[in-house]
């Protein structure tokens, strides 16, 4: 479907309304409860100033879906827009949920961005690009139990910030096939949880953060080549696991609170991982097969158990 190059801006108040839109630049606005909304960008190639190409929803209320109900289908769907590309999403109630689609999005000339900010419990937020290049995606949630996923696939200049503020909110992130930089996570809250894959890894790769209880990040990054992984955890009852495999290689896992765990397994090449644990009931595990070599590890307070393997 080729859309053309005109312009519609719509602005609309109601309840338990359903609206579709399509067009280069698209604002919605709903206000009151079961409200959806969908919006159709495809095939959009302009020369000018970036983003070209824009979709903006707002929503205030509860039970309101961008796309179909707990993310079943893209709110925002982007597709082979070329020179710049913004999907924003505000939601204001509770029950609300959001999902965005970005795929072929390449920042030659701009810059891609997917937003979702959610106020209020019990909210769904997700996000899913495929070979998209130059492109940080942002989820910020504020409230309790409200959940995050976000996927990249074959997509390269990338950064993922996310942002949960409450208690029992979970966040799971998987990139696979991603070439340069890739997942900047940041989270703060209770119960979070981040997983990613990185395939065919240039350069870059997970920089994590997480503050709180019982947060755990998985990371697994493989064919490497300038390898580089750092995990950062405050809080109790946190667990840290990282895999690489090939070229140069450096973990870095930082956790501070109680029973917290790490793990590090690396493969052939450059090598390093240091691990420092400051709290109880901490344990660390250093596996390393090839080459460089090199682990420092260190843990302050009670039960810590290490243990290293290198070859």
């Amino acid at each position: 479907m080729k859309l053309a190059l005109s312009t519609i801006a719509l602005g609309i108040s109601l309840a338990c309304a359903s609206q579709v839109a399509s067009s280069q630049t698209i604002t919605v606005t709903q206000q009151g409860g079961g409200n959806t909304v969908a919006a159709e960008q495809v095939g959009l190639t302009p020369y000018d100033t970036a983003p070209s190409v824009s979709a903006s929803i707002t929503q205030t209320g509860n039970d309101n879906h961008v796309g179909g109900p707990g993310a079943t289908s893209s709110g925002i769907f982007q597709r082979d827009a070329r020179y710049g590309v913004a999907a924003v999403v505000s939601q204001d109630g509770t029950g609300n949920n959001a999902g965005i689609t970005q795929d072929g999005a390449r920042g030659s000339f701009g810059l891609n961005e997917a937003r979702i900010t959610q106020r209020g419990n019990g909210n769904d937020a997700a996000i899913a690009q495929a070979i998209v290049t130059t492109s940080p995606v942002i989820v910020d949630q504020n409230g309790s139990g409200n959940v995050a996923r976000v996927e990249q696939i074959d997509s390269a200049d990338t950064e993922i910030r996310t942002s949960q503020t409450g208690t029992g909110n979970r966040l799971t992130v998987s990139q696979q096939g991603g070439t340069r930089h890739g997942p900047t996570i940041t989270q703060t809250g209770d119960g979070n949880t981040v997983a990613v894959v990185a395939n065919n890894m240039l350069a870059g790769g997970p920089d994590i953060v997480q503050n709180g209880t019982r947060n755990s990040a998985s990371t697994t990054q493989n064919d490497g080549w300038d390898d580089s992984l750092t995990i950062r955890q405050d809080g109790s009852d946190n667990s840290a696991d990282v895999s690489q495999t090939g070229d140069d290689h450096v973990a870095d896992i930082n956790q501070v609170g109680n029973a917290n765990l790490a793990r590090v397994i690396q493969a052939g090449a450059g090598n390093t991982a240091t691990i420092a644990q400051i709290g109880n009931t901490n344990t660390a595990t250093v596996g390393q097969d090839g080459q460089g070599y090199v682990a420092n590890v260190n843990q302050t307070g009670s039960g810590n158990w290490t243990n290293i393997y290198q070859h």
